[in-house]
């Protein structure tokens, strides 16, 4: 019975609720309100696309003994600028004593069955036996000479550093060498611009850490092959890093003009954010009604916004009054 009375006392309200807002939308769209307009034009822009990327070495090598072998010495340290062909690395020489008294034997023993087989004493057959033993015994003494001091292929900065002195180097790199200047950005870009990025155009870069400070460089490889998954190509970008400043690892933005095209630029007055999204949209006028449009928006230039779709060239868009308007709603233009 209580619930008979409440719903009985609240289904009035409701109504009421309903017709009041009704009212208030219906009124809404019989007033008329004044609002400016502004004229969406066509202007040929500087087509910048811009792309998110990490700033990477232009060259990583990794310093890597030829076996299980125990490390004598490092003789960097992490941050150590290097130049090519500089000693890094001393590893334990044991092994290669052990291999060069083997070799020494082996050719005592080759010298020995030089003269036999001179002399008939022993075969052609027994000879190259013999001349293999030592062969292979020179090759291995030579492959632990040149990995008694590992060094530097590249002029470069250690960034990595996996063991101690006295440790046996095993999977791992010992050392890491990274060049990093120039450094090297890779980008992805859309197949349809595939016919119009270049190897040597120019590009900006801009990272986190040094805000709106410019980098300059240039594509310098352009992949030949389009991903099917995201129908995007790579490029390869090198920025000169002299000083150092840019590091691998930094987050930055490239942006890469692809030319000048007619672009719809409106008034930022004119673009309106819709409430609880990301939506932007505007008002266009026409004979005193005005119409709602959502738009996609392109760059922003200075106290104007790149129209991608939504508005065309010539349309009236409000610029002030926004606020109290809904699709549909009468206006009145004022200077």
């Amino acid at each position: 019975m209580k619930r008979l009375i409440y719903l009985a006392v609240l289904t009035p309200m409701l109504f009421v609720g309903c017709s009041k807002k009704q009212d208030a939308n219906k009124k809404a769209e019989e007033e008329t309100f004044s609002v400016k307009t502004e004229v969406a034009t066509a202007q040929e822009i500087d087509r910048i696309y811009e792309f998110s990327s990490t700033v990477d070495a232009e060259v990583k090598n990794y310093i890597t003994s030829a076996g299980g072998t125990r490390i004598e010495k490092i003789m960097v340290e992490v941050g150590d600028r290097v130049r090519k062909g500089q000693q890094l690395v001393k590893m334990e020489s044991t092994n290669l004593a052990t291999t060069m008294a083997q070799l020494e034997n082996l050719k005592v023993e080759l010298d020995r069955m030089k003269a036999l087989y001179q002399s008939g004493g022993v075969s052609k057959q027994q000879l190259d036996q013999i001349q293999v033993q030592y062969d292979v015994a020179k090759k291995s003494a030579d492959n632990l000479k040149t990995n008694i001091y590992l060094t530097s292929p590249i002029d470069g900065v250690v960034t990595m550093r996996n063991f101690d002195n006295g440790d046996v180097a095993a999977s791992q790199p010992i050392l890491q060498v990274m060049k990093i200047n120039p450094v090297k950005v890779k980008i992805n870009v859309a197949e349809s611009f595939y016919t119009k990025v270049k190897v040597g155009m120019q590009v900006v870069l801009r990272t986190e850490t040094f805000g709106d400070e410019e980098f300059v460089g240039k594509i310098s490889l352009i992949y030949p092959t389009i991903d099917p998954s995201t129908r995007t190509f790579t490029c390869e970008v090198k920025v000169n890093n002299a000083n150092g400043r840019l590091k691998p690892g930094m987050f930055g933005r490239v942006e890469l003009n692809l030319g000048r095209e007619n672009a719809i630029l409106v008034s930022d007055k004119a673009v309106v954010k819709q409430s609880g999204s990301n939506d932007r949209f505007v008002f266009v006028e026409k004979d005193g009604v005005v119409e709602y449009r959502k738009v996609t928006l392109g760059r922003r230039l200075d106290d104007k916004f790149e129209i991608v779709s939504g508005v065309n060239e010539g349309d009236n868009v409000v610029i002030t009054g926004q606020s109290k308007l809904l699709d549909g709603s009468k206006v009145k233009v004022v200077k």
